[in-house]
């Protein structure tokens, strides 16, 4: 979890921006709401993940946010509980901005009968995020080996 002052960095947002769309327009709660001076509202990586699509939709697409506040709230929960690195070569496909998926890149495919689709690769937002969710000391941690039958 990062306080609300690093989410502005990863995010692009202002802090007047964050607390609209955290909670007067309750687009994207945080995941521990603020307790008073000192103690800023927490985001864990989902949710600036979040955040992160929330303002690419706005500012690329012209996409008026607070109509579609259903759908943010269930793109928060389809984050929930996804391991990171699953999400490394994945777009997400938002079906005619009523519902979300996660799926693969090569697994892209758009037929007739498909609604409208917005795809979103993730791996940008992904690399963003990593350089301050990551673990930054390692120096405990074993390199990762081959497993080795042993007889």
């Amino acid at each position: 979890m990062i306080p609300a002052g690093q989410v502005l960095t990863l995010t692009g947002l202002t802090a007047n921006q964050l607390r609209e769309w955290s909670h007067r327009r309750d687009l994207v709660p945080p995941d521990v709401e603020a307790r008073g001076p000192g103690r800023p509202a927490l985001y864990s990586w989902q949710t600036v993940l979040l955040l992160r699509i929330a303002v690419v939709l706005r500012e690329r697409f012209k996409i008026e946010l607070q109509a579609h506040k259903d759908l943010l709230h269930a793109l928060r929960e389809l984050f929930i509980g996804v391991p990171f690195p699953t999400l490394r070569g994945c777009v997400l496909a938002l079906r005619a901005m009523e519902h979300g998926e996660v799926i693969s890149e090569g697994m892209i495919r758009v037929s007739g009968s498909d609604p409208d689709t917005l795809f979103l690769h993730l791996d940008p937002h992904l690399d963003v995020l990593e350089s301050k969710f990551a673990p930054q000391d390692q120096g405990g941690q074993l390199p990762l080996f081959r497993a080795v039958r042993i007889r």
